[in-house]
């Protein structure tokens, strides 16, 4: 398994791993897998790779999963749910310091395919993140929809990420979960 940064050629796999994994394209039972909540086009991906970067899990020629990272401080348009979590930057703590007074970048979507689920994708993913962000970056944060409580488990029990306070958007709670880049 390589892990590296996504290159061009790789947008159009990236776009069908992440659009298989929607929740419209998804059976009740495969969403308990953990799901996507926003679908990216070819230019979107290719914003996030530019900005700070997208890793990619390669099985030889074929995706097996990615991880997008972009810095806390993009401009607008960004997704609403972003936008609501980087608003409560001010209020969460982490390390002693406020979210505000760090150098923190946006962690996700991440998405591992169905095929290599279970094989440590997700953790391999997660190290390289860390090491690929640390000269840079203090903090990475994700949010996590309540309704993908699967995605919530492998981030806080299994990569052992940190949840602050939950915040809401449109009638849905999130869970803000942060880490080092340094540990």
């Amino acid at each position: 398994m390589e892990i590296r940064r996504a290159i061009p050629e790789d947008y159009e796999q990236i776009i069908a791993l992440q659009l298989e994994n929607t929740p419209d394209k998804l059976s009740e039972e495969d969403k308990l897998q953990g799901f996507i909540v926003s679908s990216m086009n070819t230019q979107q991906v290719a914003a996030i790779n530019q900005a700070l970067g997208i890793l990619v899990a390669m099985d030889g020629e074929r995706l097996a999963g990615f991880l997008c990272m972009a810095p806390s401080d993009t401009p607008p348009p960004r997704h609403p749910v972003v936008d609501a979590m980087l608003k409560t930057f001010p209020e969460q703590q982490f390390g002693g310091k406020t979210l505000q007074e760090q150098r923190v970048f946006v962690y996700g979507p991440v998405c591992v395919g169905k095929a290599w689920r279970g094989h440590g994708i997700a953790k391999k993913l997660f190290v390289a993140v860390k090491e690929y962000t640390r000269a840079n970056y203090d903090v990475g944060a994700a949010f996590i929809n309540d309704l993908n409580p699967h995605s919530l488990a492998v981030h806080v029990q299994g990569l052992k990420m940190t949840a602050l306070t939950p915040f809401n958007l449109d009638q849905n709670r999130y869970q803000l979960v942060v880490f080092s880049t340094a540990e």
